[in-house]
């Protein structure tokens, strides 16, 4: 059994994908710039909002004053439609009640920027989290380690005894490099291949199984 249990939001609790395309393609076209599918937003994401901005600007519009400009503009928009199409994975919900009722700590660590990390966690899972970090300043984003250990930190648990559970390379990536155990979901914005590939220590397909796991 996992006593501690560290999860990403994006693509892994919450599928997030068409408030994000929506707002992408709100700051898109308000710049006269071609728009993007929401498949093709999904191998955007996962980097923090900073690099999708860049990624969904147009190759002459990203020098670091456009994209902060840019970045306002997205953020304005989401801020305001965060929540409209976002919800929870299937079986998600009723996953987390069971893992608390079982004494099982649980964060959620996002590269998503900090305030609608936590904005968003408190709407859909009140109560579950002893605590929720998104991107903060002068903090490297995944898969950097540092903020992930900084969460540790906060739990009181060591990466030994920690598992990560992610839907993209990005997290796998992050997990192994702070010493932690790491599990792939299936059911968020990158695919199996991807996850394997990136050396996930197990994948699951289902909420059930994922809470299976984690409960031993």
């Amino acid at each position: 059994m996992y006593h501690t249990v560290i999860f990403d939001l994006d693509g892994t609790l919450l599928d997030t994908i068409d408030d994000l395309a929506a707002a992408a393609n709100w700051t898109c076209r308000r710049n006269g710039w071609p728009e993007h599918t929401v498949e093709e937003y999904k191998a955007m994401v996962g980097h923090g909002i900073h690099n999708l901005v860049a990624c969904f600007s147009p190759e002459n519009s990203r020098s670091p004053l456009l994209v902060m400009n840019t970045l306002s503009q997205f953020c304005d928009y989401y801020g305001a439609h965060n929540m409209d199409k976002t919800t929870p994975y299937e079986g998600i919900g009723e996953m987390l009640v069971h893992l608390k009722e079982r004494g099982v700590t649980m964060a959620v660590y996002s590269n998503k920027a900090d305030e609608f990390s936590r904005t968003i966690v408190e709407h859909y899972f009140p109560g579950i989290f002893t605590y929720v970090r998104g991107k903060v300043h002068g903090v490297p984003v995944k898969p950097d380690p540092i903020g992930v250990r900084q969460v540790l930190a906060e739990l009181g648990a060591t990466a030994e005894e920690t598992l990560y559970v992610g839907d993209s390379d990005v997290d796998m990536e992050t997990g192994r490099n702070a010493g932690m155990t790491t599990c792939g979901v299936t059911w968020g914005f990158r695919s199996r291949e991807n996850l394997i590939a990136s050396g996930a220590c197990s994948l699951v397909d289902t909420a059930a199984e994922l809470e299976q796991k984690i409960l031993g």
